[in-house]
């Protein structure tokens, strides 16, 4: 993902440190001692939430450490012995941001916590995040706990595009079920912007007194998301609102319209087909929309039949070498197969040369 860093205007946040981001594009709308590292409290959790998410087997049944129990802080209130799948571990997890399931979730994924911190701080160097360093699963505070706004931006954006961790991190209530003994206990997020602004989708609240309040929100409206993060901020419900409004408001919306696109056939009645007519937009950061492209990708050639309504082409929106969008697209019509004709091996060399030939059909605009 590629950062562009724009400098603070008018807008301020409480924040020691803040970014507001784009999610798609990767631009930075907003920085306010963004690359400076920071104790980040229980926003780690999005890193411990990924890497278990990733590792899959959410169903796995794990039994309850006393030293799972025994973790300061907030937490789920699980007892030695107890028995839940890693699935409701996450839930735990990511509502009420328990320490004791961010504990438990390293020793069901890892043989350690020393091995899940050494894969978290792996896979913080395969992000890019240069000024990152975990020493534990849940955010307690450590001198070498530590990451930046920036940094948690780029993880949320990346944690995002996976569909469990995005339905996870924007549920407002959820059961967390117990395997042993056999109960549910209702669970309560929170994030207070969930129920409070418009389009939000996450992500995760934290504290600690070294910390303060930190907190990675995410909100998406008309097709673009957008990442706000403070890192001790006092106020931080207020400024992420107005981080977000800010954003949303000098965004701006590009359209294409596909229309009049053939693609040759071989072996058919026609020597064209239509693509279907189609529009297509995107909402980007301002500083973004010149250097988004639409570009439509179809083959050479498609040979006969073709069925009206069938895939044969794609629409890419990207922004510098990012894909943004991928939208299928159809043919128009259909085409149906001639019957084979005997040629000779001239003719049929002839006829393949003639649609060897062609070009990769590309539209940009």
């Amino acid at each position: 993902m590629i950062s562009v860093a724009v400098p603070a205007g008018a807008l301020r946040t409480s924040a020691r440190a803040a970014v507001l981001m784009d999610a798609a594009t990767g631009v930075v709308l907003y920085a306010q001692n963004e690359n400076e590292p920071r104790a980040m409290a229980s926003t780690t959790k999005i890193m411990t939430a990924l890497l278990v998410l990733e590792s899959g087997d959410l169903d796995k049944a794990y039994t309850v450490t006393a030293a799972d129990a025994a973790v300061e802080g907030s937490a789920l209130g699980m007892k030695a012995g107890e028995v839940l799948s890693v699935r409701a571990l996450l839930t735990g997890l990511m509502l009420v941001s328990g320490n004791d399931t961010a504990h438990a979730l390293a020793n069901a994924l890892c043989a350690s916590q020393e091995a899940f911190v050494e894969r978290m701080n792996q896979k913080a160097k395969q992000l890019g995040l240069k000024h990152t360093h975990f020493t534990n699963p849940a955010g307690l505070s450590d001198a070498q706990h530590y990451s930046t706004a920036l940094d948690m931006a780029v993880l949320t954006a990346v944690a995002l595009r996976n569909p469990l961790f995005a339905a996870l991190c924007r549920q407002q209530k959820a059961e967390v079920d117990f395997i042993k003994p056999q109960k549910s206990v209702a669970v309560y997020n929170h994030n207070r912007l969930l129920a409070q602004y418009s389009g939000c989708i996450g992500v995760k609240t934290g504290y600690t007194q070294a910390a303060g309040r930190c907190l990675v929100s995410a909100a998406r409206r008309q097709g673009q998301t957008l990442i706000a993060v403070t890192l001790s901020d006092a106020d931080d419900w207020a400024d992420h609102k107005a981080l977000l409004d800010d954003g949303f408001a000098h965004a701006r919306e590009l359209r294409f319209r596909v229309r009049e696109v053939k693609i040759p056939v071989a072996g058919g009645g026609v020597a064209h087909i239509s693509l279907s007519e189609q529009e297509a937009s995107i909402r980007v950061p301002e500083e973004a929309a010149r250097e988004v492209t639409f570009q439509i990708c179809a083959p050479r050639f498609l040979y006969a039949p073709v069925e009206k309504g069938q895939e044969v082409a794609y629409l890419l929106i990207m922004y510098r070498s990012t894909q943004l969008q991928r939208i299928p697209l159809y043919s128009a019509d259909a085409v149906e197969r001639l019957q084979a004709e005997k040629r000779s091996f001239w003719e049929r060399l002839l006829h393949y040369g003639k649609y060897r030939n062609q070009t990769s059909k590309i539209f940009s605009g």
